[in-house]
């Protein structure tokens, strides 16, 4: 391989297509199915694409090129920091690629085949959930949260192992563990992160100790008893990072007699993006074996976006289609011009901006009006509710990160320590929830992310406050985003047309005109 950039990047890419589009086929056929030959196909391609990129020679090239004078050509820079970025973060031996992808399939089969069981019947996610929602027996709502738990213990010591090899390869680079590892090739810096979440909690704790008061008031009087006496399984979301129902109406019952395909194409169409072709391609509704969570992929950074869903007619599930649709039109209106390298989000954080804008649009007041089609009385009440659920939503969710974010942390620094009672110390200190008496079981490693996603959720966080900041932005300029066409060329133009042209704080800056300001969260979570 020439040393010169322009061979770099070009080989680089030409090598890493083929082997990106097969993992992500590979990915598409273990969730939608859950077989363990599918499993089995997902571990070979990602073992191939872990192995092209952990190539000491990619590596050393584009770090030494980087070291010298930068490309005049600024996309060209781009691209090969990417190349740096990519091959820094998979640089490993071949016994520990194999390793850590025979491990992740074991763990992803068990996630992908795992159902609750309660008085002898096994329940989807789906199920369990809805019993926690529905269920006015204490009784009941703990069977169905401890079940939910219960995929924690088999894979509780391999996520340690992973760990353990992670961070082995973190250290062989020169990085602290993986943590801190995974942050710095993320192009976020650790501490400034730490100190931002550390203002978040500090700002967030008064509002949140406030709200959780009336949430707990709300669910003893669901439950016939007194606030003291509430634990986890008494809130409707098994880890309490959504906002339960408040303000007197219900809001699953709103969605109850509509297809929330038919809503979303309502929702996209008013902003003039196109999804059907989207949907066409995803898989959206629930069946066993299946991966019973959500997400959108981009197969071939060419167009084939598809998301995958376990749709009911209910808030949750219109909110996260809203979602995955969110990251989809992203992936799909990126400029098709760009060198590949550059075709896709500035970041995981970005993207999720967009994903959550989207999501929220459902508690916005235009949107139950225009699209719901709510009149009226019922119109304002279904308004208010929907206003103090989705306030109450980004409070909830920013102490949640904080949980994931500060416990992946601990995992990394010693994955052999009692991280079942650290879990349970951050829940009760961040969340505010009581810790079951007695309880000793791996409840953390209940939580997809920590085993097959790592070191993700702080993008969320992130995303949360760049979102607030392009609301912001959206209202001033073409007053929401509900049926405004404008907001949806505006997006488009600003934010997806340029894919991975800048970095991420840079992206954020051009698009909005002012780097990232956690004060438009603030505002909006008071």
């Amino acid at each position: 391989m020439s040393n010169s950039t322009e061979a770099v990047v070009q080989l680089t890419a030409e090598g890493a297509r083929p082997l990106e589009k097969a993992y992500n086929l590979a990915e598409w056929e273990a969730a939608t199915t859950g077989t363990e030959e599918a499993n089995q196909r997902q571990q070979q391609a990602q073992s191939a694409y872990m192995r092209f990129w952990s190539d000491p020679t990619i590596y050393h090239q584009a770090k030494d090129l980087l070291a010298m004078q930068p490309p005049r050509d600024r996309l060209l820079a781009r691209q090969l920091r990417l190349v740096y970025l990519t091959a820094a973060k998979n640089q490993q031996d071949e016994e520990s690629i194999e390793h850590i992808t025979h491990l992740e399939a074991e763990v992803r089969g068990q996630y992908y085949n795992f159902r609750g069981r309660v008085d002898g019947r096994s329940l989807s996610d789906n199920e369990l959930v809805s019993i926690l929602k529905t269920s006015r027996d204490s009784g009941e709502v703990r069977a169905a949260w401890e079940a939910s738990k219960l995929v924690g213990g088999p894979v509780a010591a391999q996520i340690r192992k992973l760990a353990h090899l992670r961070n082995a390869a973190a250290r062989r680079q020169g990085f602290r563990d993986h943590f801190q590892r995974s942050l710095t090739l993320d192009e976020i810096d650790e501490n400034r992160l730490m100190e931002l979440f550390a203002r978040l909690e500090a700002e967030t704790r008064p509002s949140f100790t406030r709200l959780k008061a009336e949430i707990d008031r709300d669910r003893a009087a669901w439950f016939g008893t007194e606030p003291a006496a509430l634990m986890p399984w008494h809130y409707p979301d098994r880890f309490f990072q959504e906002a339960p129902p408040l303000g007197g109406v219900d809001m699953d019952a709103l969605f109850a007699e509509f297809d929330p395909t038919e809503l979303a194409l309502r929702t996209y169409d008013g902003l003039g993006l196109e999804v059907r072709d989207i949907l066409a391609r995803s898989d959206l509704y629930a069946r066993p074996g299946k991966n019973q969570h959500a997400f959108s992929i981009h197969i071939d950074r060419e167009g084939d976006v598809r998301t995958l869903n376990n749709l009911e007619r209910d808030l949750h599930w219109n909110g996260t289609l809203h979602h995955e649709l969110g990251h989809a039109v992203y992936d799909k209106y990126l400029d098709p011009r760009l060198p590949w390298l550059l075709r896709m989000p500035s970041h995981t954080l970005t993207t999720e901006a967009i994903a959550i804008l989207m999501g929220g649009v459902i508690y916005q007041r235009d949107w139950l009006t225009s699209v719901l089609g709510l009149s009226g009385a019922q119109a304002d009440r279904a308004a208010r509710s929907a206003d103090r659920r989705a306030r109450a939503g980004g409070l909830i969710f920013t102490r949640w990160c904080l949980v994931m974010t500060l416990f992946e942390k601990a995992l990394y620094d010693n994955p052999d320590a009692d991280l079942d009672n650290l879990w349970w110390d951050l829940v009760e200190r961040y969340q505010q929830l009581r810790r079951p008496a007695g309880r000793k079981a791996p409840d953390w490693a209940a939580k997809y992310h920590i085993a097959l996603a790592p070191v993700y959720y702080q993008n969320y966080e992130l995303g949360h406050l760049v979102t607030e900041q392009l609301a912001h932005y959206l209202q001033k300029q073409v007053g929401g985003l509900t049926g405004r066409k404008q907001a949806g060329k505006w997006l488009k133009e600003r934010i997806f047309l340029p894919g991975a042209r800048q970095d991420w704080e840079a992206h954020v800056a051009s698009a909005t005109g002012e780097p990232l300001n956690p004060a438009y969260f603030a505002r909006a979570h008071a």
